[in-house]
């Protein structure tokens, strides 16, 4: 499978990153294929949570 992929720029909070890639490094995740996962997730829901 050939992907193509493109740098994103996203800013968050500093507690929420730390917390956030201390957890993909416990775990052995990549943070961006884990915040890829979470975006296919939203696009299959279909549905906007607020």
């Amino acid at each position: 499978m050939n992907n193509k992929y493109e740098r994103l720029n996203i800013t968050l909070p500093k507690e929420v990153l730390e917390k956030f890639r201390e957890f993909c490094e416990k775990n052995g995740i990549n943070m961006s294929s884990r915040i890829s996962i979470l975006i296919k997730k939203d696009l299959e829901n279909k549905k906007l949570l607020i």
